[in-house]
């Protein structure tokens, strides 16, 4: 019965991802079928798997798009109106995150500004300087022409018509990402359905949350072994005898078959060298490849 959960919570999860993409493309002007949304999103799982910090995801999912007919600037638009729709709902969900772990955090707080000296909350000030220091440095590099005009252009493009797209596109589009992010942290408990003194439902539910967002912040690829032992360790609940069974039960449906899918039909489409070069994504500086950037010959730079 838990596999039979686990399987329909992973299917629901794809289903949830392809009408999103589907829906930001349609706000972007394109069309995009079913099956080129399920395909590209396969793209994105496994080259977020695959690369640090999960930064291969969205040229992958930018390679789909462009292979399913979507114009360059089109593509950026849906991708820049899905990316839209996720960001408020992962602030949230890290926000429910943050309440549930450390729910005595005023008090926390507090005991840290008594017990620190000044000096230390100067480093602090230092970091957000150097942060804003950053920001401004990129600033200046798009004004004086260090990154394509061309490049640029598109993104002024894309981002306008973000800007644009109708509040009810990224309300539909925010509850298309919580019902993803729902049914795969529900793929835990759905293993766990029927086991004896299992885990508590909230232990497993913020717990497979947590971990299946940490990649996101850890650097090596799919969490780089950290997942695995903080799972090890209890941090979504104590499965007794069963914990390591449940760790590669847990990773199989919720990182190793999308990536195996991914990676079959990545090659089988586009061929290796495609795929290698696109798996090397934020392994290394490499030589990057204008062919995001720029539009196909004989088209425009706008929509």
């Amino acid at each position: 019965m838990g596999h039979f959960l686990a399987l329909a919570l992973l299917a629901l999860d794809s289903l949830f991802r392809a009408w999103r993409i589907q829906l930001a493309a349609w706000t972007a002007g394109g069309r995009l079928s079913f099956a080129d949304a399920f395909r590209l999103n396969l793209y994105g799982e496994a080259a977020s798997q695959l690369t640090p910090n999960r930064l291969g995801g969205e040229p992958a999912r930018f390679l789909g798009l462009a292979e399913a007919g979507l114009r360059p600037v089109t593509a950026l638009v849906a991708i820049g109106v899905e990316v839209a729709c996720e960001w408020p709902v992962f602030m949230l969900a890290a926000a429910a995150l943050f309440f549930y772990y450390v729910p005595d955090w005023r008090d926390a707080a507090g005991v840290w500004l008594h017990r620190h000296r000044a000096g230390e909350l100067v480093v602090i000030e230092i970091i957000a300087l150097v942060v804003l220091l950053c920001i401004y440095l990129l600033q200046r590099l798009v004004r004086s022409g260090m990154i394509r005009h061309r490049a640029r252009r598109q993104w002024r493009v894309a981002w306008a018509h973000v800007r644009r797209a109708p509040r009810w596109v990224l309300g539909a589009g925010a509850l298309l990402t919580v019902a993803s992010v729902a049914a795969r942290a529900l793929i835990l408990p759905a293993l766990a359905w029927g086991m004896p003194h299992r885990p508590p439902f909230h232990q497993m539910f913020f717990g497979a949350l947590a971990l299946i967002h940490a990649p996101l912040v850890v650097p090596l690829p799919s969490g780089g072994g950290g997942l695995e032992v903080a799972f090890l360790q209890g941090f979504a609940g104590d499965f007794g005898p069963a914990q390591v069974t449940m760790l590669l039960l847990w990773r199989f449906y919720t990182a190793v078959l999308l990536t195996v899918l991914g990676v079959c039909v990545l090659v089988r489409r586009l061929g290796y060298r495609a795929a290698v070069e696109l798996f090397k994504i934020g392994w290394g500086k490499g030589r990057r490849t204008e062919a995001a950037t720029q539009p196909r010959a004989g088209e425009p730079d706008t929509p």
